[in-house]
């Protein structure tokens, strides 16, 4: 079974590679179609349609299933997209249209593979190793998504505006033939899984969710952290060309800090679980993440920007891998991908939220505004997460 984690690693390192790429590399696209800021943006926003719309509804088809085989038909889906755009820009058939479809289907696909990579993890490792699984997986995504692939799609998108879709569809592909023979148990479900019985138990899975008062507190924190962060992180690059003067290239620089920071977390979380609580842990990023917003907020300085943003990331990883462990050790195996889901959809509705209100606190006062309103939010999460979670000193208490 550790075989078979270690290919779900590489897998995982491959599929966040392309999507570093894609992130990159497809406004770029858009923006060389069209110089219509709407649609440019309306590009990123419409990724996370497909997790408020079908996100339970994965879950629940998921638990329904063995979720290797979600993993290995999400990242082969995701790869043919990419192979499809890579031969419409050869033959100069692009278009916005076309980008947007392959957007939306793009998040389609996400959603099963994140949702499903979390279910099948507990499924091919000791409940002790729980830790240092999620936290390789973590590290990979950030190296992939946030370091290595943006880094990369710029300069290959600037070679070739076809190249980095084709090398996303190479890492996508090769990541589901690693994936590919793997083999869990699959689970006792009776009946066809027809829209009616799939919101029926996608509403189980949320009655159980309703039910368990410390999962359920874990992940509205973290729909909160997510929220009150994209307050300003989308901000960031305004108030970087702006108070701070910094160049372009700086920019990248600190994006860059940030992403050290995420895989930095991601790496030190299973060694730190070992040494400190795991509660006390949760209650430090929270207070971290606050306490950088803070910092930035009354000092906007390059160094410190770099400097916040990768203790933000830091704070997120120790976050989500804690969280993700803590979901996999307490939900049942039947609900686990609903559970899941329904971490994800609140995550990825949150987000987009947070940015459209961190846009109009800017607009309305100024751009450290959304800083000092998160900070002060954040401290007040924190609190409401420390005093909600007092009684659970351990994983598997009752609550």
């Amino acid at each position: 079974m550790i075989t078979a984690y270690r290919r779900v690693v590489a897998a995982s390192g491959l599929a966040n590679l392309g999507d570093g790429v894609r992130q990159v590399a497809l406004p770029l696209l858009a923006a060389s179609i069209t110089q219509d800021a709407v649609l440019v943006a309306g590009l990123t926003a419409i990724a996370y349609v497909p997790w408020m719309l079908l996100g339970l509804p994965i879950g629940a088809l998921v638990d329904r299933s063995r979720p290797e085989l979600f993993v290995v038909w999400a990242a082969v889906s995701r790869g043919a997209l990419f192979g499809v755009l890579t031969l419409a820009l050869l033959l100069d058939a692009g278009s916005m249209w076309l980008l947007y479809a392959v957007a939306f289907l793009l998040g389609v696909g996400e959603a099963a593979y994140d949702n499903a990579s979390q279910s099948l993890v507990p499924r091919l490792v000791a409940d002790a190793d729980l830790e240092r699984a999620n936290s390789a997986l973590v590290s990979v995504e950030r190296l992939g998504q946030d370091l290595v692939g943006p880094a990369v799609g710029g300069v290959m998108f600037a070679a070739a505006a076809s190249l980095p879709f084709a090398v996303s569809a190479a890492a996508l592909l090769l990541a589901g033939v690693l994936v590919t023979g793997l083999r869990t148990p699959a689970p006792a479900v009776d009946g066809r899984p027809t829209p009616r019985a799939l919101l029926r138990e996608a509403a189980d899975g949320m009655r159980w969710l309703l039910r368990a008062r410390y999962v359920r507190t874990i992940i509205l924190t973290g729909a909160g952290l997510t929220f009150f962060t994209q307050t300003w992180e989308g901000l960031l690059v305004l108030l970087a060309v702006g108070p701070m003067g910094t160049s372009e290239t700086v920019f990248g620089l600190i994006l860059a800090g940030g992403a050290v920071g995420g895989i930095a977390g991601g790496a030190l979380t299973a060694l730190l679980v070992h040494r400190f609580p795991q509660r006390a842990l949760q209650v430090v990023a929270l207070a971290v993440a606050a306490a950088g917003n803070f910092v930035l907020a009354a000092f906007p300085t390059p160094v410190l920007a770099a400097v916040v943003l990768s203790t933000t990331s830091f704070s997120f990883a120790l976050w989500n891998v804690l969280s993700v462990t803590i979901r996999q050790r307490m939900v049942p195996a039947t609900v686990l991908g609903r559970v899941n889901a329904a971490a994800r959809t609140l995550s990825m509705t949150a987000a987009p939220l947070g940015a459209l209100a961190g846009g109009g606190l800017a607009a309305v006062l100024d751009l450290r505004a959304p800083l000092w309103v998160s900070g002060l939010a954040l401290l007040v999460v924190t609190a409401m997460f420390a005093v909600a979670t007092r009684d659970a000193e351990r994983v598997g208490e009752r609550h």
